[in-house]
């Protein structure tokens, strides 16, 4: 089975990828932003997903993901607002897929599946 590890600030959005990702998939979760880089610089995971909204921080933080986890699928998911476009456009050369909010469940697990073929 697949490792995932998901990242958000908000427990209730872990809670819920944990529950309808854990049938397919090992999955981990974290509302710690530090905790997301450890244990993703310690632990192998076939797939990383950031639940925030992007800013300089989580460009550097994808950037450096993708150095150190070349083959390793990063999917960044938020509320896409005009003001953070650029950002959307620099974190899209670090990330795998962007999945804006508000998403289908279904719609998310159908593309988490094509990033492992």
């Amino acid at each position: 089975m697949k490792n995932i590890i998901v990242y958000s600030s908000d427990a209730s959005m872990c809670l819920s990828f944990l529950m309808y990702l854990q049938n397919s998939y090992n999955v981990t979760i974290t509302t710690d932003l530090h905790v997301l880089q450890e244990m993703s610089a310690h632990l192998n995971f076939d797939m990383i997903i950031i639940d925030t909204q992007p800013s300089k921080k989580i460009e550097i933080l994808c950037h450096e993901l993708r150095k150190a986890k070349t083959n390793v699928p990063i999917v960044l998911t938020y509320v896409y607002e005009n003001q953070v476009k650029d950002f959307d456009k620099i974190i899209r050369q670090y990330t795998n897929s962007i999945i804006y909010k508000p998403f289908d469940l279904n719609e998310v697990t159908k593309q988490l599946s094509t990033l492992f073929v």
